[in-house]
């Protein structure tokens, strides 16, 4: 659990102001996954989330979800580490003499808000 004060809140606010954000949060929710497996999590809901717009036939709200890149994956992933919701918690080495796999975990369980000082 880590509690903040509102002076600290703007940090937080820019952290998870992004949908995609909350949606990586959900996944790790689950236990530690690597960048891939984080991808391939937010390319399957953005695909369930198209496929059911086909049925909406104009009354829903929603614009969809585009296929996010590995570049935006880790800014995202970046945003939330900056200010501790998650945590890179290993590097896997890869094949192929290629960079080795980053695995990501929830660093936080519960985050309080103190409005009084």
């Amino acid at each position: 659990m880590k509690e903040i004060d509102l002076s600290d809140i703007g940090l937080y606010m820019k952290a998870l102001h992004c949908s995609i954000r909350w949606d990586i949060i959900e996944a790790l929710r689950e236990g530690p996954k690597s960048s891939d497996e984080i991808l391939a999590y937010l390319d399957e809901k953005a695909k369930n989330i198209n496929e059911n717009m086909e049925n909406c036939k104009g009354s829903c709200a929603a614009k969809g979800m585009k296929k996010l890149n590995k570049p935006s994956l880790y800014y995202h992933l970046r945003e939330l580490e900056s200010v501790g919701i998650i945590q890179l918690e290993e590097y896997v080495p890869s094949e192929h003499k290629r960079a080795p796999k980053k695995i990501w975990k929830l660093n936080l369980d519960k985050l309080t808000i103190n409005f009084r000082i």
